[in-house]
């Protein structure tokens, strides 16, 4: 496995204004009327060290717009690791570190097999759902790729030269998956903004650059989405998280407020418009992927589905 953290700051600025100039366009297509009785399906994208505040400061018009038609939660982590592999791993059993055993990049000590991933969960309840990973970072892999049966995709983007370079491409294969197959469950992980944070820290402008930049990916992703929603009549389910945050000079691994900083956004059926609900937690992300496809969920979950019904901010 390769290491989170060997990255060159020429290359990951170049890729950030490179991928900036080229997407500071537009929003995503708005989403057509879909059929009540279509489908469900459901993308969650995961973006590294990416923090709530900071997207609502920049210019981030494809997330504003998903927080706009759907509900956001911000949430800490505190007590638990603010590392990559163990965060991952609980967005994708649904039970903290405490109970899925890893507790940093090594992922030495997991256990899935007695909290499996929602892959795993899934195939076991319907092998005919299609179930895909595709990410920037190699660690998702292997949580996706655990148990049996695994996801039916399992794909690691290879590197493209920068972090915001090789998103793009995840982007890229995720757009074109989700339009030539319609899955059931995508995940997605985007590394760039982690990058810029353990170059910069927060306070640089390459944080905020790399945040808009993987704006533009979200964007592409959710107009896939969405051309899926008007033309095969599915309805689909958007969840965007975070594994963890970053120190303002660069950095995570501790316990302070700015590292512990996670949030999700929900859009979908029964989300509310522009509706705020901080009691989401990452643990929430499974067992809301198992309702929305219908799956039973296991009864040692720590987290439990999204609510729906919450105030509008």
């Amino acid at each position: 496995m390769t290491t989170k953290r060997t990255r060159t700051l020429t290359a990951l600025s170049i890729a950030i204004a490179g991928a900036v100039s080229a997407g500071t366009a537009t929003a995503a297509t708005p989403p057509a009327a879909t059929a009540s009785d279509g489908p469900a399906k459901i993308v969650v994208i995961g973006l590294d060290g990416t923090m709530l505040d900071h997207i609502k400061r920049a210019n981030t018009p494809n997330l504003h717009r998903l927080m706009a038609e759907g509900t956001t939660g911000s949430s800490s982590i505190l007590g638990h690791p603010t590392i990559s592999a163990p965060s991952w791993s609980t967005i994708l059993t649904g039970v903290w570190n405490t109970e899925h055993g890893v507790q940093d990049n090594s992922f030495a000590g997991a256990r899935y097999d007695r909290y499996p991933s929602a892959f795993t969960q899934i195939e076991n309840a319907d092998p005919a759902l299609r179930t895909v990973a595709i990410s920037t970072w190699d660690g998702i892999a292997t949580v996706a790729g655990s148990g049996s049966p695994k996801a039916d995709v399992v794909t690691t983007t290879p590197n493209a030269g920068s972090e915001g370079a090789t998103d793009t491409a995840t982007a890229t294969a995720v757009a074109s998956e989700i339009a030539a197959s319609g899955p059931d469950f995508v995940f997605t992980q985007l590394d760039q903004v982690d990058g810029a944070g353990h170059w910069t820290g927060t306070l640089g402008p390459a944080y905020n650059q790399a945040v808009e930049a993987v704006d533009v990916e979200v964007g592409r992703i959710v107009a896939a989405v969405d051309r899926r929603q008007r033309d095969a009549g599915e309805r689909w389910t958007v969840l965007v998280t975070a594994d963890h945050g970053h120190l303002l000079f660069g950095g995570h691994g501790g316990q302070t407020p700015d590292e512990t900083s996670t949030f999700v956004i929900a859009r979908g059926d029964g989300y509310q418009a522009g509706g705020i609900d901080n009691g989401y937690t990452i643990t929430d992300i499974t067992p809301t992927v198992l309702e929305t496809l219908g799956v039973p969920r296991p009864a040692n979950l720590d987290g439990k589905p999204l609510a729906k019904s919450v105030p509008v901010a």
